[in-house]
């Protein structure tokens, strides 16, 4: 049997005393991921105001009546509709944004989805990818939206059966 003098007792005391710091700063670190996950949402609230929703609308027309990309430049390009291209381009930098936190781990992909249905993300890619892709080119830069084509990627992975064109709602509202 083991006696039990001052050293083994201070022994117990010193690997208590470990254990709940180890308990503590585990604690401490899924409260800061917590902590992380609700301040992304409610910096997303501010985003998805009434501005964004008003961008949103503008946006959704651009997705169609045009069958080139020249085509949809002389429509929708900045030179002639400087608004419509800012509020596309807002459009698509949040999503690449939340492609870049998918990457990254910073949040995962029911969190996106719950946040922006996975309808609208996909619609908004396979609306806008040929503009996309064909500034990739010109830019000479293959890197140009990647973050948001992994994000639609791993979308399309999870929900296959949506496409651009699925009817979610009868009118179309973003």
């Amino acid at each position: 049997m083991v006696e039990l003098t001052i050293e083994v007792v201070l022994d117990i005391i010193r690997t208590s005393g470990i254990l709940v710091g180890i308990f503590y700063y585990l604690t401490i670190l899924r409260n800061q991921q917590k902590n992380r996950m609700i301040d992304l949402v409610f910096r997303r609230m501010q985003s998805d105001g009434a501005e964004y929703q008003r961008m949103a609308r503008m946006v959704e027309p651009q997705r169609t009546g045009w069958n080139t990309v020249e085509e949809f430049y002389q429509k929708y390009g900045y030179q002639t509709s400087p608004e419509d291209t800012i509020a596309r381009n807002e459009i698509i930098r949040k999503l690449k944004s939340w492609g870049f936190l998918l990457k990254e781990g910073a949040v995962d992909l029911d969190f996106i989805t719950r946040i922006h249905s996975p309808w609208y993300i996909i619609r908004i890619w396979e609306g806008f990818s040929p503009i996309i892709l064909d500034g990739r080119e010109k830019m000479g830069n293959p890197e140009h939206q990647i973050d948001f084509e992994y994000l639609y990627d791993e979308v399309k992975k999870k929900y296959p059966h949506i496409s651009a064109d699925t009817v979610m709602f009868e009118k179309a509202y973003v």
